[in-house]
């Protein structure tokens, strides 16, 4: 369920930095990155998994769900702190 999660959320910051990709502020590509990156690693879970006799996707509740929860708060927060880092990096070489 994770991974379905996160390849959603993967494909929302995607389309949203397609078609805001000239507010360079946002930082959406950064969040598209974030997301694809936990895409990516929870496919290699998944497939890890499937290798050995699991099912490729879990959908135990509560916990898929709150790990679920975690991989959406976990980018967003990151984004969070990167967008504002970057932000503030830009206003420090102009002054």
């Amino acid at each position: 369920m994770y991974f379905l999660v996160a390849l959603g959320c993967t494909a929302v910051a995607g389309a949203l930095w397609f078609f805001f990709r000239d507010r360079k502020a946002l930082h959406l590509d950064v969040l598209a990155l974030i997301y694809g990156a936990s895409t990516l690693m929870w496919f290699i879970d998944c497939c890890a998994s499937a290798i050995k006799g699991e099912g490729f996707l879990s959908f135990e509740y509560p916990t898929d769900g709150w790990i679920s929860l975690a991989t959406v708060l976990g980018g967003v927060l990151l984004w969070l702190i990167i967008s504002f880092v970057l932000n503030n990096l830009k206003k420090e070489v102009k002054a």
